[in-house]
């Protein structure tokens, strides 16, 4: 019969493998076996004896991860400086509370980093500020504790193998195969550049902004963080271009605070940077964006510092963006305004200059800088003076200030009128922001004084036979007739004058035929120049020049052709005119046809004349007419007589026995009628032949319109001719010097007296003590003179003068008859009386003193003619002739000749007397 026999044991062990049954444990083992009888077929069970075990105390520690020098459980790539943390799990795997000692343990390597063991208490890998290092460790049966090894890379570079060991007290059961290894390699080396492009910038343009770092060492970077922060230019004025960020690695953002980054451009920009999860040895980042500079940022410099970090390391650089304008301005000679200051390039010259004339230099004045500016121009003199005027390129007076943008040019012509000598000039050009430039202008020789210009005419006419006529100066010129003008220059200068032009304008009445010495004609007629390129006039050179012309159809009646010539040279920029040459033009017929009353006239007798005077320009008025005419001798004017178309004329002016009356206008083609009277005196002999022209004022200036021929009147002079009537005139005067005749320059006039004439008529004396009875029958008449109508009593002389208050005179022809009155305070007694007597020839002299000087009377006494006589009675020496004549030629008549003449004198009343000189031709 079979058994089963099933024996099974009882332990009080713990049935796990991971832990160890704790110290003082008591183990009881008893074994049972249950079994089956055969012959009952029933279970049955059979104990053993009791067994009773204590567990002894055993000590044992696990730290994790293992590792080897061969094949470390951790590693860990440094830079220098940097630190890594390796992360150790410490078990107790013994049976009974322990503390063990932690320590590391270099087991190899080429560098010796710091290391300390940190208590992980919070198990977050990190030691933290509370987290102190630790050298042991306290764990109870299968506790564990997390221990950081924390390193420090110095600056060296290699390997450590760093072993984290822990045992039991006294060294047993130590767990030293925990080997980690860190690899310090060649540390990255970072630089920052930065620059500013343009790094002078103009407010309201952009600057662009590179910043660059880049790896200049052998080993790789870690996160690369290139930032560049903007706040501080921003407010100053430089902000930041949105949208001008560029990066060529990594990944941009920006900052509005300075604080907060992100990937967005969020305006307003104040910061931005590139990162980069590293950089390789050699690699750089490169970060660009534009700044705008606005005009808050004028005149400032901005310091921009941009940093580049990597692990605990940062670096920066720096630069410098200064905004400002650059203002700058130059002024030199036209078309170079910026030849260099103080050479001979910036400098203009000119040998010689005539004071008062002006001498102009042209200049360019160029803004050069990158700001629109206000210029002015001044001038001073280093050496000499001038009067400077500043003209622009329109050439009106410059306009200051000048108001150039960047690179704009201005003309400007300085014009000088120097003083004798020589002249430096300093022209200086000066800008609102302070910039300056200077050219200079130089004058050799300043010299006063002007060319000598003289213009002269020569007209000459064509007489019937085709024979050229010279036209007096001053006569009128006709259509048709040749007048040639000569222009003389003279270079009066001790240098030349170069590049002299002369020009001609001609009259617009006049065509130019000929010119000379290489002169040249321009111009349609009417509108025709001459003109000479003279080239250089030497010193004391004269040019004479000379333009042949004839008056044209265009002529009007009366215009007068007037003609100037002008000079120019390097030396005399502006025209220099000549005088000024006039010669009026009359075609017309003035025609003037004169007539007496009477083919013939003896002594005393009235000769009536009539002139009609006819203008026969069909286009121009004669204005302003003057009548000349010039009486024969023996011919005395009536006063009073004087008539213009039947009416009243004013007396004409006498002078040297010349008539002229002012008639007034004569318009075109028509004729006014002048009329007048003469009375035949005793001077008159043979043919009375009187001649009158006219001139006057013609369209366009004044112009001489002369007859084309003198118009004459003939009256035949007939002693004998008998005639039934006579005139009576005389003189009423106070007879100073009580000689019995009327000395105009010492005796008084009586004006208002009355005369009577037997028979009833009468007559009172005019302001001149004047009186007249026309057409008195022929014979003996008695005259008296009113005595209530004079204060002055007759004079009474010797018998044989026959002179009183009243008188009988035999009348025949022009009777004279006088009434001398005697002064009532006395007569004027005369200084000297002298007498010169040669044959049957008298000349008395008598000299009286009157109030401002002296009166001379001279009277000559001759029973006959005498011819080519000569009277002359000399002034005393420094004597003042005032009225009258001392000298008288010609021929004399038998009978009396009287001069009366004033002179003042301041000498010696008894010198002022001197002898006449009398001679004559028998």
């Amino acid at each position: 019969m079979n058994r089963v026999l099933t024996m099974s044991a009882l332990l009080a062990l713990s049935t796990t493998t991971q832990a160890l049954t704790p110290a003082g444990t008591e183990i009881i083992n008893q074994a049972s076996a249950e079994y089956i009888a055969p012959e009952s077929m029933t279970p049955s069970t059979a104990v053993s004896n009791v067994i009773r075990t204590v567990v002894q105390a055993v000590c044992s520690v696990s730290v994790t991860p293992d590792g080897t020098v061969a094949q470390p459980g951790q590693s860990a790539a440094l830079l220098p400086g940097e630190g890594a943390i390796f992360t150790y799990t410490v078990v107790n795997t013994g049976n009974t509370t322990e503390a063990f000692p932690v320590a590391v343990q270099q087991e190899a390597g080429t560098i010796k980093p710091g290391t300390r063991v940190v208590h992980d208490r919070n198990g977050n890998g990190r030691a933290d500020a509370d987290e102190p290092a630790v050298t042991s460790v306290t764990l109870a049966p299968e506790a564990r504790a997390q221990l950081l090894l924390v390193v420090a890379a110095s600056a060296a570079q290699g390997d450590a193998y760093l072993n984290l060991v822990s045992s039991c007290a006294g060294g047993e059961n130590r767990d030293a195969n925990n080997v980690s290894v860190v690899r310090v390699g060649p540390p990255p080396v970072l630089g920052v550049q930065k620059t500013f492009s343009p790094a002078l910038v103009r407010p309201g343009t952009e600057t662009t902004v590179t910043v660059t770092t880049s790896n200049a060492g052998q080993g790789e970077s870690r996160e690369v963080i290139l930032t560049d922060l903007l706040a501080e230019q921003i407010a100053r004025g430089l902000s930041f271009v949105p949208g001008s960020a560029r990066t060529n690695v990594g990944t941009l953002e920006y900052t509005t605070d300075g604080t907060t980054w992100s990937a967005a451009e969020t305006a307003p920009v104040r910061g931005v940077r590139v990162r980069v999860p590293s950089l390789a040895p050699g690699a750089s980042v490169q970060l660009t964006f534009r700044m705008l500079a606005g005009a808050a940022a004028e005149n400032q410099q901005f310091v921009n510092t941009a940093t580049a970090q990597t692990g605990q390391d940062q670096t920066s650089g720096s630069a410098t963006a200064d905004v400002r304008y650059q203002p700058a301005v130059a002024i030199g000679p036209v078309g170079t305004p910026e030849a260099p200051e103080a050479t001979p390039a910036d400098q203009q010259s000119k040998p010689f200059a005539v004071a008062g004339q002006q001498v102009c230099f042209d200049h360019t004045a160029k803004n050069t800088g990158d700001v629109q500016d206000n210029y002015r121009v001044t001038v001073t003199y280093p050496q000499g003076g001038a009067t400077a005027t500043l003209y622009g390129e329109n050439g009106q007076p410059l306009v200051q200030p000048l108001t150039l943008a960047p690179g704009q040019t201005a003309f400007v012509r300085v014009c000088y009128d120097a003083q004798p000598g020589g002249l430096n000039a300093l022209i200086t050009i000066q800008g609102d922001r302070g910039t300056s430039n200077t050219t200079s202008d130089v004058i050799g020789s300043v010299q006063g004084g002007l060319p000598e210009l003289r213009k002269s005419y020569v007209a000459t006419a064509r007489n019937e036979q085709g024979q050229p006529v010279p036209i007096p100066d001053g006569g009128t010129v006709s259509v048709g007739d040749t007048i040639t003008y000569t222009l003389t220059i003279r270079n009066p200068y001790t240098l030349p004058l170069t590049n002299v032009v002369v020009t001609d304008p001609i009259p617009a009445h006049l065509d130019a035929t000929d010119v000379d010495q290489g002169g040249v004609l321009s111009g349609a007629l009417g509108a025709q120049t001459a003109t000479w390129n003279l080239g250089t006039l030497n010193p004391g050179e004269s040019r004479s020049l000379t333009i042949v012309t004839t008056v044209s159809a265009r002529a009007v009646d009366g215009e007068a052709l007037k003609n100037t010539f002008n000079l120019v040279s390097t030396e005399l920029p502006r025209p220099l005119p000549s005088n000024e040459v006039q010669t009026p033009v009359w075609s017309a017929k003035l025609l003037i046809e004169k007539t007496v009353s009477a083919p013939e006239a003896t002594y005393g007798d009235k000769l009536t004349y009539t002139l009609k005077i006819t203008n026969q320009s069909a286009t121009t008025a004669i204005s302003d007419a003057t009548v000349t005419d010039t009486p024969a001798r023996g011919l005395e004017y009536v006063p009073g007589t004087s008539t213009l178309g039947g009416k009243p004329l004013a007396d004409p002016a006498i002078t040297a026995g010349v008539l002229a009356w002012q008639a007034g206008q004569i318009p075109a083609g028509q004729s006014i009628t002048i009329t007048y009277q003469t009375r035949v005196t005793p001077e008159a002999t043979g043919q009375l032949v009187n001649t009158v022209i006219v001139s006057g004022k013609g369209a366009g200036g004044v112009a001489r319109a002369i007859a084309s021929n003198r118009a004459t009147a003939t009256t035949k002079l007939n002693p004998l001719k008998f005639s039934p009537l006579a005139d009576i005139v005389g003189t009423v005067f106070v007879d100073r010097n009580r000689n019995g005749l009327f000395d105009p320059l010492l005796d008084l006039p009586v004006p208002r007296a009355r005369v009577l004439l037997a028979g009833g008529r009468e007559v009172l004396t005019d302001t001149r003590g004047r009186y007249a009875f026309p057409n008195v029958p022929t014979g003996t008449h008695a005259l008296r003179l009113d005595p209530n109508t004079t204060p002055y009593p007759p004079l009474h002389v010797p018998q044989d003068r026959g002179l009183s208050g009243t008188q009988s005179v035999f009348v025949r022809g022009l009777t004279s008859v006088d009434f001398p009155l005697a002064p009532l305070g006395g007569q004027v007694d005369a200084l000297r009386r002298t007498t010169l007597t040669v044959g049957d020839v008298r000349l008395d002299k008598a000299v009286y003193a009157v109030d401002g000087g002296y009166v001379v009377t001279l009277r000559l006494t001759t029973p006959r003619r005498l011819d080519s006589l000569t009277l002359t009675d000399p002034l005393p020496q420094g004597a003042v002739l005032k009225e009258g004549r001392n000298i008288h030629t010609g021929t004399v008549d038998a009978g009396e000749l009287n001069l009366t003449y004033r002179f003042d004198w301041t000498g010696e009343p008894r010198a002022a007397t001197t002898d006449p000189d009398l001679s004559w031709r028998y």
